[in-house]
């Protein structure tokens, strides 16, 4: 007589225990490693998010144009960050221009307005027309004023200069500049047409939302002119976004840092960013030279 094949009703519950005790053991076993490799992963991620917030904005404020960094308040700062800089002419060169009377050497004179020198310096990124040029600096209003600026000029014409005639690398054509008296340190920055000032805004850091993420963007503007703000703007649906996330946001700016001779600017950031109540906190230091 032939045995049936197949499992009875009671061996089939028996197997479904028996495997619900194993995952159960699994769980309480292998559920907070998994859970650790989880939460290890958002803290990388929000580390690298972090990091890369925080290098966009050291680079905007090392670069930045002397003096031109101003923070409304905790949450916002505003700043002219620069593409080049270096020495222009700040006296004729006599001999080369005894045998070139066509076309003698160009040079700033503080005793009347300026409207066209020779760069002295390499660029590392050259200059073009419509960019702006800075020069002398003295505080946080000069280079923000829409027009009539004492500091700032917009570059009307770029000649490269010919390297055997070893005058300068460019001679910039810019519009009527008054450099001050007495300023003699002969220094310029150029600052890009397309960027202009700039605007870091961290909008809704105020803590975590009901998942445990930050509740906070940090935002930054760009290419709304030379126009100081004395609030935080408010960010629009195609402002850039540099980070999200952000449970807090701190910005605390020092143009002294400490020592009014020292001449150079402190700015420490604070963020905090969190994910599914997993944070990160990265606390910075950076310096802006301040002597134009």
């Amino acid at each position: 007589m032939k045995r049936p094949h197949g499992f009875t009703l009671v061996e089939l519950i028996v197997v479904m225990v028996i495997i619900g005790v194993l995952a159960g053991s699994i769980t309480i076993y292998f559920g907070p490693a998994i859970q650790n490799f989880l939460d290890v992963r958002r803290r990388a991620n929000l580390t690298d998010l972090a990091d890369g917030a925080v290098r966009t904005m050291t680079r905007d404020i090392r670069s930045a144009v002397s003096n031109s960094i101003h923070t409304p308040d905790t949450s916002c700062f505003e700043l002219v960050p620069t593409s080049a800089g270096g020495r222009y002419r700040a006296a004729p060169d006599t001999g080369y221009d005894a045998t070139h009377a066509a076309n003698t050497t160009k040079w700033v004179n503080t005793m009347t307005t300026t409207t066209q020198f020779d760069v002295l310096s390499q660029l590392t990124t050259a200059p073009a027309v419509g960019d702006f040029v800075v020069i002398n600096n003295q505080d946080s209003t000069n280079v923000y004023t829409p027009v009539n600026s004492t500091s700032r000029s917009t570059i009307t014409g770029v000649a490269v200069l010919p390297a055997t005639d070893n005058i300068g690398t460019y001679r910039l054509d810019i519009n009527a500049l008054r450099v001050d008296v007495g300023y003699d340190n002969a220094r310029f920055v150029i600052v890009p047409a397309a960027q202009q000032a700039v605007f870091y805004v961290c909008s809704g850091a105020n803590g975590i939302d009901s998942n445990g993420d930050g509740k906070g963007t940090l935002y930054r503007f760009s290419g709304y002119g030379f126009s100081i703000n004395n609030t935080c703007p408010t960010p629009g649906a195609n402002t850039p976004i540099v980070a999200t996330k952000i449970q807090s946001c701190t910005f605390v700016y020092d143009p002294n840092s400490n020592n009014s001779g020292l001449n150079t600017g402190y700015m420490q950031i604070k963020l905090q960013l969190t994910e599914s109540n997993q944070s990160v906190q990265i606390v910075v230091g950076t310096h802006t030279d301040n002597t134009p």
